[in-house]
């Protein structure tokens, strides 16, 4: 699993799962990253080395300004955030 939606949030019936085909697409990429604003989403370790491998640290930093998730002034201070959001995301 690479990346997935828990909301709504029923009992009983599995996450929305993001595919890598998907997330080959930098519209959903935003998506993705606008469900983990607000903590509706989450990537998976998985995820996050399909999506730097397949954009790269400065393509995902220029989604993510489009998206605002992390807010960060630089490409640095974004790479330290992906990689601190990698050291405590979920295996799967």
């Amino acid at each position: 699993m690479l990346a997935y939606r828990l909301y709504p949030f029923v009992p009983g019936q599995n996450a929305v799962e993001y595919t890598g085909e998907q997330l080959m697409e930098p519209e959903t990429v935003k998506e993705l990253f606008d469900y983990c604003q607000i903590l509706e989403a989450y990537i998976t370790k998985k995820g996050w080395a399909f999506l730097t491998d397949h954009y790269g640290y400065e393509e995902l930093y220029e989604i993510d300004k489009k998206s605002g998730w992390t807010d960060e002034d630089t490409l640095e201070g974004y790479k330290e955030r992906v990689r601190y959001y990698i050291s405590i995301a979920a295996d799967e």
